[in-house]
This record gives C-alpha cells, sequence and structure tokens, in this order.
C-alpha cells in the first residue's frame, strides 16, 4: 500500500514548503524488476520518465539513493521517491570564475545562495559537490572523479568551500577539521544591536521535532562561536562570527539566542529580506601537502549592503 509523507522540516528563503514523497515496499510478484520499471509501473510514469527520476537521485532503495534504473529489486525493499518540487530539471553547473583557489589536491569555490552544498534527497544533480564532480570529470576525460568534502554551507549561504581532490591530501585536512585547526569566518547582517562588541555563544545545539534549536549547555551537542561587532546602523549590525565546532545552523541558532537574529533568517525569528544575509567569507587551513597555512576568502556578494571604507579584519 502506498504511504504518502510530508517532511515540515523543509524550508526555503523562510517559507514553509512539504516535498512529497511516496514509500513503497517490494512485494513477492515485483522481486527482480527493474528499479525503473518499479517507479514507472507503481506510479503510472512513461518508462524514460521514470528513469530519469532515478538518475536525477530522487529514489532511494533501503535509505540509500540510487542512480541505476537497471537495479534488479528484492522482496521486502523499501522504496522511496522523493518527488522534485520543479521536475527532473537540471540547471545548476559548476561556475568557474567562482574557483577562488585550485592546486592538484584542493578546489576552493564561492558557492553562491540558494545552491545545496550536496544532494538532498529529491534532487542529486543540482548541487555543487556533483557539480565539482562533473567539472572535472568533463577536465579530465572521467565520468566520477575523486572529490571529497569535509565540511557543509546551508543551502541560503553563501561563500567559501573547499573540496579535497586528491587521496593522499584527504586524512591530513579531515583531521585538521575535526582536530578544530581550520578557522572559519563568517559576515553576517544581524537584526539591532549586540550587548557586547565581543561575544562568545555556547549554546548546545539539538534537533526536536525536525527542527534544529539551541538548548542549554549538557542537553545537545556541544557548539561555540565567538562573535565580533564591525559596524553598526540604525537598523542592522555587521559582525564577525568565528564558530570553532560546526554544528548544523550554528552561527544562526546562536544569533537568534542572543536576540540578534540574521536579516532574512525568517525560520529563527530574522526580519524579512530578499536573502539570508550570512557569507561565508574566510578560511583558514593547514594545506595537507605543502605544509604551510593558506588563507581562502570569498568576495562579498554583490547584493550584500553597502558600507562605504568599510575595513574588514586582516
Amino acid at each position: 500500500m502506498t504511504q504518502i509523507f510530508n517532511d515540515p522540516g523543509f524550508r526555503d528563503r523562510g517559507k514553509v514548503h512539504a516535498p512529497r514523497f511516496n514509500q513503497l515496499e517490494v512485494d513477492r510478484a515485483q522481486a527482480g524488476w527493474p528499479l525503473g520499471e518499479f517507479v514507472a509501473r507503481n506510479f503510472c510514469l512513461p518508462a524514460s520518465e521514470a528513469c530519469d527520476l532515478v538518475d536525477f537521485g530522487s529514489v532511494q532503495v533501503d535509505g540509500k539513493q540510487e542512480r541505476n534504473p537497471l537495479r534488479r529489486l528484492e522482496q521486502g525493499q523499501r522504496i522511496h521517491v522523493h518527488w522534485p518540487r520543479g521536475g527532473a530539471i537540471r540547471h545548476y553547473e559548476l561556475n568557474p570564475l567562482r574557483v577562488v583557489y585550485r592546486d592538484a589536491v584542493l578546489l576552493a569555490y564561492d558557492k553562491e545562495r540558494g545552491v545545496p552544498s550536496q544532494q538532498t534527497p529529491y534532487d542529486g544533480y543540482n548541487n555543487l559537490f556533483a557539480a565539482v564532480q562533473r567539472h572535472l570529470g568533463a577536465e579530465e576525460g572521467m565520468s566520477a572523479p575523486y572529490v571529497a568534502l569535509h565540511h557543509r554551507l546551508d543551502q541560503e549561504t553563501s561563500g567559501i568551500m573547499v573540496f579535497v581532490l586528491d587521496k593522499s591530501a584527504n586524512r591530513a585536512l579531515g583531521k585538521a577539521f575535526e582536530n578544530q585547526r581550520v578557522v572559519k569566518e563568517y559576515l553576517a547582517w544581524i537584526a539591532g544591536k549586540p550587548q557586547a562588541l565581543q561575544w562568545t555563544s555556547r549554546e548546545d545545539i539539538s534537533r526536536l521535532k525536525g527542527r534544529y534549536c539551541a538548548v542549554p549547555r549538557g542537553q545537545g551537542k556541544w557548539a561555540e562561536t565567538d562573535f565580533q561587532t564591525l559596524h553598526e546602523e540604525a537598523e542592522k549590525t555587521l559582525v564577525l562570527a568565528r564558530p570553532k565546532t560546526g554544528r548544523t545552523h550554528q552561527i544562526r541558532l546562536h544569533l537568534a539566542v542572543s536576540g540578534c537574529p540574521i536579516w532574512g533568517d525568517t525560520p529563527y525569528g530574522g526580519p524579512p529580506h530578499h536573502r539570508l544575509l550570512l557569507h561565508a567569507w574566510r578560511l583558514t587551513l593547514p594545506h595537507p601537502l605543502l605544509k604551510k597555512k593558506i588563507t581562502l576568502t570569498a568576495p562579498l556578494p554583490h547584493e550584500w549592503p553597502h558600507v562605504p571604507s568599510l575595513k574588514l579584519p586582516e
């Protein structure tokens, strides 16, 4: 029997959406069917459309994304079909002009707002990780070049992201992130004025009823962020955030509980804006092969509020 679920936790630019997905179980008569045929026959789709949906990354088998429509199914397997809101439309590709740094083992990219860092349950194509793979594959004539990712940005956050391009560098950079030897610096426009020019937020991050929230110490995952005021205006303040940990929505939540949510972050109480005013501005890390620190900077977005003669920290 088909069951329809809605995910209330999905949000996009402050508006709640509910991507529909269906869950089916393979019965004895369907065992041995190719996945594409299973989707086509159960949802009355043309075979080509069903196979395209699988290739797009919208179908999971036992909780894992499956991109091969010819995979034979077994009785009892659970099939999830996540229906893309706009259909299986492939529209995002890497912009070479936004590559901030590139060598044999690292690639740094200035991620656009509105682009997921990696695949979502309903779309395995339109995300930065997949775009990096496609771009490198076209350069090198390979179908699936090696790419590793050790950190992520929220979909609506812009700024610097780093990818590992060689397995020899993967372990070293992973350890650098794990041991907090990577310095991450974000810029955020917040509502109102903070109570201090510099402060540290140490609320834990937890997930309750499908939503992330800040909770007292000891009641969630440890999280810590240092903040510094850079510029004040009548209704908003520009702050620098240095997260020491990498919890989901950490900066957004720490600013929200301080009483100064980010402009455009309406899910956490921020004033409405055409974009989330959070930007991953700078990343300093030990290069895994050069054995020295490198600093990678993403320019301020063109739609960022302009401040004449703004001096950012060196």
